[in-house]
């Protein structure tokens, strides 16, 4: 899902260079880029335990997606600090492209094979 999310939020960001500019295709791919850095967090916490008791699964899907959320808000208010000029609008579209990858992926038949 991550490889699908970095490959809509690049599709997204020249879509934006070509249409509209420099300064929407780099707020487009930062609001893509968070959401694939959430994604990555969220890997890296639910799936390090490898096998594992079902409530120790849950446990750590859990801390995962509050990992993510708090990353997600952290770096959505640390963006509009620093980057006061930002076009937010595509931020915005940037990070729910990449995020709708998730659902967009449910829809792929996966075949085991990497």
């Amino acid at each position: 899902m991550i490889r699908l999310q970095i490959g809509f939020t690049i599709v997204l960001s020249i879509a934006l260079l070509l249409i509209l500019g420099q300064k929407a295709a780099i707020a487009s791919f930062s609001g893509g880029l968070i959401a694939v850095l959430g994604s990555v967090l969220y890997s890296f916490i639910a799936y390090s335990a490898g096998f594992a008791a079902a409530a120790e699964l849950l446990r750590r899907h859990f801390a995962a997606e509050m990992a993510k959320l708090s990353l997600t808000l952290i770096a959505f208010a640390a963006f509009f600090m620093f980057y006061r000029e930002v076009a937010w609008l595509w931020v915005f579209l940037g990070y729910l492209v990449a995020a709708s990858a998730y659902w967009f992926g449910l829809l792929i038949k996966f075949d085991g094979k990497k």
